[in-house]
C-alpha cells in the first residue's frame, strides 16, 4: 500500500468517532423536535423531552418564505385529551387564518400553564423552532383562551426576553407592575367565570405602571363561548402583524 492511500485511511478512522461524537451532542429533544414535518399545512405532531415524556401539539406551517417565521403559541383552555385540538381548529385557526406565522397548540395535559412541565413544553418550542424551523426570535408571541389567557399573562410577565408580544383571551390574572411586552386583550362583557371588572382593574394597573396595553371588550360574549372569539383574534392577529413590521 502506498504512503499516500495509508494517510487517507488513516485520517478517515480518525475522522469518524469525531463525527459520531458531535452527533452525539444534540440533546434527544432536539433531535425529536427536528424530525416534526415542517412542510406547509395543519398536523398533529409529537416531540420528547431529555427524559423521554411525550410533547403532544398541533401545528400549522404557512408556504415557505425567504425570509424568517414569524411564530405563535397558542394555549388552549382548561382540559385534558383532545382539547388542544378542539381549540386549534375552532378559534386559533379561524382567528389567524390571514396570518402567515407558523402557528402551534402544545397540549397542556390539564395542568396549569405555568406549571414546570409546561414552562418546560414553552420553552423548548421556542429554542427548538429557532434552529429547525427558521423563526425569527424577535417575531415569537403567545396568546391564549381562560387558562391559556393566564398562560399568555404569565409569560409575557416573566419571559419578555422570549416574546414580542401576547394576547390573552377571558383570563384572570392579578397583575400591578410593567410587563415589558406588549398585549392585547380580549374580554367578554358578559363572561360569567371572569369578571369583566376584574381585568379592566389589573389592565388599568399595569397600564398605569408602564405597559403597553389595548382591551378588547366583546360587549355581546360569555366566558363560555370561546369559538366564537374568532373576528376579535382577527382583529389582534393585524396588531400583531403591525408589531411584526416595526421588527
Amino acid at each position: 500500500m502506498s504512503t499516500l492511500r495509508l494517510l487517507v485511511l488513516l485520517f478517515g478512522l480518525i475522522g469518524s468517532p469525531i463525527h459520531l461524537n458531535a452527533q452525539k451532542t444534540l440533546k434527544n429533544s432536539e433531535i425529536s423536535f427536528s424530525r416534526i414535518s415542517s412542510k406547509p399545512g395543519v398536523r398533529n405532531a409529537t416531540f420528547t423531552n431529555d427524559a423521554g415524556k411525550r410533547w403532544k401539539l398541533r401545528v400549522k406551517f404557512p408556504e415557505k418564505s425567504s425570509t424568517k417565521n414569524g411564530l405563535v403559541i397558542a394555549l388552549h383552555w382548561a382540559g385534558g385529551g383532545d382539547t388542544y385540538k378542539e381549540f386549534n381548529n375552532c378559534l386559533v385557526l379561524p382567528g389567524l387564518e390571514n396570518s402567515n406565522a407558523i402557528i402551534v397548540s402544545p397540549e397542556g395535559e390539564d395542568q396549569l400553564w405555568d406549571s414546570r412541565n409546561n414552562i418546560d413544553k414553552i420553552l423548548a418550542i421556542v429554542a427548538n423552532s429557532q434552529k429547525y424551523w427558521n423563526v425569527d426570535p424577535q417575531k415569537i408571541a403567545i396568546m391564549g383562551y381562560s387558562n391559556g389567557g393566564n398562560g399568555s399573562w404569565f409569560f409575557a410577565e416573566n419571559y419578555p426576553e422570549l416574546f414580542s408580544a401576547a394576547i390573552p383571551m377571558a383570563s384572570s390574572y392579578p397583575i400591578h407592575k410593567k410587563i415589558d411586552v406588549p398585549l392585547y386583550v380580549i374580554h367578554g362583557a358578559k363572561d360569567e367565570l371572569f369578571a369583566v371588572s376584574k381585568t379592566r382593574q389589573w389592565v388599568a394597573k399595569t397600564k398605569t405602571a408602564g405597559s403597553n396595553v389595548t382591551l378588547i371588550i366583546n360587549e355581546g360574549l360569555s366566558h363560555f363561548q370561546g369559538c366564537a372569539y374568532g373576528n376579535d383574534l382577527k382583529n389582534a392577529g393585524e396588531w400583531l402583524q403591525k408589531i411584526w413590521n416595526k421588527k
